[in-house]
């Protein structure tokens, strides 16, 4: 076990260092031992994910899955890598699955009103931010993604309603420029 956990350490040394070769290289050992280790599999499929390798990923998260399929942060990276595939549906069916799990976990619902943007479903994305911002009303994403969903919709005092709360939690935002906020 101290084997184990020194080699989860170390893995995640090269991890916070970005040498996610290595990372991977100390998962599939700790793997090799011990291949019911969902977190390393979680881990490991991190790794290729910042590598861009996400077919990979997906493996991973899927075998951790297999192994655990009640952790939200693997359905939650699963999810990440669908939605940078641009799969939409697939990303938009993880993030539900975490929020059955976990249901005030804000970044889940931000996400979720990403992948429904992306499938055109303009209102349920605003549904999701709203209960994103119930969670935590600081969060500037959530206001900055509400802000360009009503400005799509055409909804232009909500929209500036939103673009003023977005402002008063981070008046630095980028948001003032493109919007052209004095």
């Amino acid at each position: 076990m101290v084997k184990d956990a020194t080699r989860h350490e170390e893995a995640r040394e090269h991890l916070k260092a970005a040498r996610y070769r290595e990372a991977i290289e100390c998962y599939r050992g700790i793997l090799e031992e011990n291949p019911e280790d969902d977190s390393a599999w979680l881990s490991m499929g991190g790794a290729y994910r910042a590598l861009g390798e996400y077919e990979r990923a997906i493996e991973c998260y899927d075998r951790a899955l297999e192994i655990n399929p009640g952790c939200d942060d693997n359905w939650y990276y699963r999810g990440k890598v669908y939605a940078r595939l641009s799969d939409h549906e697939e990303a938009l069916r993880c993030f539900d699955r975490v929020l059955e799990i976990t249901p005030t976990d804000e970044f889940s619902w931000i996400s979720r009103a990403k992948a429904l943007k992306g499938l055109g479903r303009l209102e349920e994305a605003l549904a999701s931010l709203e209960r994103a911002i119930e969670i935590n009303d600081r969060n500037e994403d959530s206001h900055y993604l509400k802000v360009q969903i009503l400005k799509r919709l055409g909804r232009k005092e909500e929209m500036e309603k939103a673009l003023e709360r977005l402002l008063e939690v981070n008046p630095r935002h980028q948001a003032r420029e493109e919007y052209g906020v004095g």
